[in-house]
């Protein structure tokens, strides 16, 4: 998690060191070994430098090349830097950083390069001999890289506050950003990777694609696409061994560090799967095992603690484990929030703790489980699959317990997921988008909550009719469970980083290589009714659940419901009561209200419904509503306290 910023003067005008070097010094956390900028004349780079990796030690950034006028900084492991190495006739030493890889293969094919590095990385690249900026991000969206341009000036950096380090630039909330963040369809989902920032003027370049800034113009395109063709194996179980053998090469990618290793550990399959293929590479000495401490959130009292499961990964493999309690410091709603917020995210977050426990262990990578679910769940559309094959006997347990968890009726299910997917993708487009359209005039405002404003929740439903038809118009596949699979992977989900601490996040299910196996097998292999259960979670996972067969507990592989966390929102609901009635309550002035998002009577009078524990299906919108109100009261703070993201390992340091 190194930091990147870059200045490039579109009118002419000169660039010096110090103007990337404040850029820098806003992301002290990035830059724990050390800072370097250089001026090209009408451009800057530079660089804040995190060492993870034995090649990152001498690394010295911005590199750069005069026999090509490149020069570069990335934030970057790539996992094919041997392959990359290879091509090159004249590569660089073998002990050169990933950058310096990366500066080679752009220098020897340009940017066509770009869609055969596998990794977790974000760049920019400046050709002064063609007088452009060139910035991407990876497939996955694992890197950060936020930019900002005018007639005067392009800049890019690796936060969003960085850019707003120059005074002259305007900082206000993007209306676009929030009425989508607003829509059900981005509710009921985990945020996805795009363009648009909830601040207006600043984007950022999209996981997959590259940015081309000259004098003149400014060009965003994607340089890869995920778009496997379907694999065929003659026997399941070698499915189960390929995906084994992906994820052992995503995992030990994700080992490549000189300092000792952390990993988020709960009872699921997703983190217990991470942590178990570690300790299996470090057994067989496909990894070298620098320290690898465990950190698990447990939650005394509630029926969301997994300490048990825990436990039987830990007396598996010998761990080192760390038991930490759940914080009381979780807060969904901050009155007075301090420092610059992203947008409307949680107050303060339950992994703080784990962080900081890293952090003090002399951490500085944390495995974690994150993106499992898109990636490995599956999707209970299967039924084109089965009929396709002729499994005809398996049909109709999968259509008895889809409708049994989604309520649907039966001519719905037989049209739109078991043929219609036998038909063209052109038609399925055409038939989806039409479908959606009557769906929408039917129920405009279904699955939107009624204590938002009317005015919003007429935008809101607009929005959410051009979403859906945007999703059906770029449809790729006419097989449901494909498509679902697809959209669960790409745009990717929006990673959660460490703001203020220098902890890079390693997500082994976000590898590339693992979601184009996963999109390219049948999609019964990934999700498939339990023999003897019923429940939709019992019927997930099955690639995990079969190839871990001998690495992960037996208690975690073949555990038949997931962990519920009501029960802490519930105790943060009676805990933080007064600071809710402080925000919502009768005469008080909430922003959300104030700025027309929700109507403030009804929304107080749902959360004295919530308060006396009338649950509901917009559970999920009175979070996103909180997340809101503490976003748009951190824009009331002056400017500098605003752009500014506290070093929370200073403080733990200092303490």
């Amino acid at each position: 998690m190194s930091g990147l910023a870059a200045i490039f003067r579109r009118d002419n005008g000169p660039v010096g060191e110090r103007d990337v070097a404040k850029m820098l010094e806003a992301v002290p956390y990035r830059g724990a070994d050390g800072q370097l900028s250089k001026s090209f004349g009408r451009a800057a780079l530079g660089y804040a430098k995190l060492t993870i990796t034995e090649e990152d030690v001498a690394d010295r950034q911005p590199v750069s090349s005069p026999r090509s006028g490149w020069a570069l900084v990335g934030d970057v492991r790539l996992d094919n830097r041997r392959e990359l190495l290879a091509r090159l006739s004249d590569p660089p030493r073998g002990s050169a950083s990933d950058a310096e890889v990366m500066l080679g293969c752009l220098e020897a094919r340009g940017l066509d390069v770009i869609s055969d590095f596998i990794g977790d990385f974000a760049f920019v690249a400046w050709d002064s001999r063609n007088e452009r900026m060139i910035a991407a991000r990876d497939t996955s969206g694992q890197r950060t890289l936020y930019y900002r341009c005018d007639s005067r000036v392009f800049a890019a950096a690796s936060e969003i506050h960085q850019l707003f380090q120059d005074s002259s630039v305007p900082i206000a909330p993007n209306e676009d950003a929030i009425r989508d963040f607003l829509t059900p369809t981005n509710v009921f989902h985990n945020r996805r990777d795009q363009a648009n920032t909830f601040f207006a003027g600043i984007f950022a370049v999209p996981a997959g694609h590259a940015l081309v800034a000259t004098r003149d113009t400014i060009a965003v395109r994607p340089f890869w696409q995920l778009n496997s063709k379907q694999l065929r194996y003659r026997d399941e179980q070698d499915y189960f061994e390929r995906f084994r053998e992906i994820l052992f090469e995503a995992v030990q990618a994700r080992l490549r560090s000189i300092y000792p290793i952390g990993a988020f550990l709960s009872g699921g399959l997703d983190s217990s799967t991470v942590a178990c293929v570690a300790q299996e590479l470090y057994r067989q000495g496909r990894a070298e095992d620098r320290g690898f401490t465990t950190f698990s959130i447990v939650f005394e009292g509630l029926e969301c603690d997994e300490r048990d499961l825990i436990g039987d990964v830990q007396a598996k493999y010998g761990l080192n484990s760390k038991l930490l309690p759940a914080s009381n410091r979780v807060q969904s709603l901050n009155l007075t929030p301090t420092g610059f917020l992203g947008g409307p995210t949680k107050a303060s977050s339950e992994t703080a703790p784990v962080v900081e426990a890293a952090y003090s262990s002399g951490i500085r990578v944390l495995l974690s489980g994150d993106v499992g679910d898109a990636a490995i769940f599956g999707s209970a559309l299967a039924f084109d699959s089965l009929i396709r094959q002729l499994r005809l006997r398996e049909l109709p347990r999968f259509l008895q317990l889809y409708r049994q968890w989604f309520g649907e009726s039966w001519r719905k299910i037989l049209v739109l997921h078991g043929l219609l997917p036998l038909l063209p993708v052109g038609v399925n487009r055409q038939i989806r988008s039409w479908y959606a359209r009557r769906s929408h005039r039917r129920d405009p405002f279904g699955g939107i909550p009624y204590w938002l404003d009317d005015r919003v929740k007429e935008v809101v439903s607009r929005r959410e009719l051009e979403l859906r038809l945007l999703e059906e118009r770029g449809r790729r596949f006419s097989s449901s469970s494909r498509e679902a699979d697809y959209r669960a992977l790409f745009p990717p989900e929006v990673g959660h980083n460490y703001a203020g601490w220098p902890i890079q996040n390693f997500r082994p299910f976000a590898d590339r290589r693992l979601h184009e196996f996963l999109l390219s097998i049948p999609p019964e292999l990934k999700f498939r009714p339990h023999p003897s259960s019923d429940e939709h979670y019992a019927a997930a996972k099955r690639i995990v659940r079969e190839s871990m067969r001998g690495i992960l507990p037996e208690s975690i592989r073949t555990r038949l419901k997931p962990t519920h966390f009501a029960a802490m929102f519930d105790q943060e609901i009676q805990r933080e009561w007064s600071v809710y009635e402080a925000a919502f309550g009768p005469g008080t002035q909430a922003e959300v209200a104030q700025q027309g998002y929700v109507d403030g009577a009804k929304f107080w009078k749902r959360l004295n419904d919530l308060k006396f524990g009338l649950w509901g299906w917009d559970f999920l919108y009175i979070h996103r509503i909180m997340w809101l109100e503490t976003w748009l009261r951190s824009l009331r703070q002056p400017r500098q306290q605003l752009v500014t993201v506290r070093s929370a390992a200073a403080s733990v340091t200092a303490g």
